[in-house]
């Protein structure tokens, strides 16, 4: 094996598995060359190229992670019926937590979805093995780069967002057949279904917005009072925020309108709407879709979160 590029990671995954006391420097070796190939997208890296601090801080967390859910990991790839179990039920409590109404159906989805990652990827007790015969495996594979419980949700989780964003795109599609046929679109960007949901992501994203600064909770606040908002959902966020729309003596139909209850310009406005979306959007992927259907008409490109958030969201079942 001294002849492969891996090698050169030799002595680091010996340094930090001496600093943490794990025995197999092999195991480790093999998870950070699947790191770096998986980061660089090329299956024979050249090492010295990827930033070191990255790397020696990857390594760190393979070991830890490998210490702490190894043995785990192995027993769920044999089988074993009381892993699978305990993981449904984390899958299914985070879920809940999001959606209540579909929580079952989303962790059965996530759990089939873990089986086929890790069925097909490397357990511990096979990475000497797939080592001696040159690190790959596939694009999705789980290789201890976060912990597996954090991982295992970030999975459920994006069934959460998924469906959302089937229902905005499904709600899109209607409403462009509405409009086809002349007859009048419904009000708002997400529906009370839809909504419902979401569960306690709603509340959370309220109660984040009551904790923006001044300016900007009033701005978001009084966004989310807009007249064109569809009765039942302006009711279910007045029950979550009992206070939402008690500064406006009546409910605002244009940014104008907003701004000249809140003294201000809708330029000035729409600038600091900007910025607390952005900076919710930061803090949770699931929050971004949700300010997307419930303000649709107050961006003029798409709400993305910024880069951390999305490599969190674009897990979709693959390994870390």
């Amino acid at each position: 094996m001294n002849g492969q590029w891996f090698e050169s990671l030799r002595p680091l995954c010996e340094e930090t598995c001496r600093q943490a006391a794990v025995p197999s420097v092999d195991v480790v070796l093999f998870y950070a060359a699947r790191w770096c190939q998986k980061w660089t997208g090329d299956s024979a890296p050249r090492v010295a190229r990827i930033d070191g601090d990255a790397l020696a801080a990857t390594a760190g967390r393979i070991v830890r992670n490998l210490a702490q859910d190894g043995a785990r990991v192995d027993r769920l790839v044999a089988g074993d019926g009381e892993e699978w179990t305990g993981l449904r039920r984390l899958l299914l409590a985070s879920a809940a937590s999001r959606a209540p109404q579909t929580a079952g159906d989303h962790a059965d989805e996530a759990l089939q979805k873990i089986a086929v990652v890790l069925l097909t990827g490397t357990p511990p007790s096979r990475a000497v093995e797939r080592l001696g015969e040159g690190p790959e495996g596939p694009r999705n594979e789980y290789i201890f780069a976060s912990p597996f419980a954090n991982w295992a949700r970030t999975v459920v989780i994006n069934q959460v967002i998924d469906q959302l964003r089937r229902a905005r795109r499904e709600r899109r599609l209607q409403d462009r057949r509405l409009r086809d046929e002349g007859r009048p679109q419904a009000s708002g960007g997400v529906d009370v279904e839809t909504l419902a949901s979401t569960g306690d992501s709603l509340t959370s994203l309220v109660r984040a917005i009551e904790a923006l600064p001044p300016v900007q909770r009033s701005v978001m606040l009084a966004s989310l009072c807009r007249r064109d908002l569809d009765e039942e959902l302006h009711q279910r966020l007045h029950e979550i925020a009992s206070d939402l729309s008690v500064h406006l003596d009546e409910l605002p139909a244009s940014d104008e309108e907003i701004a000249e209850s809140l003294g201000t310009t809708a330029h000035r406005l729409a600038a600091s709407r900007s910025v607390a979306r952005r900076k919710l959007a930061s803090l949770d992927p699931m929050w971004a879709l949700l300010l997307d259907g419930l303000l649709p008409h107050r961006s003029t490109r798409p709400l993305r979160a910024p880069a951390r958030a999305r490599e969190r969201s674009a897990a979709r079942g693959e390994g870390q």
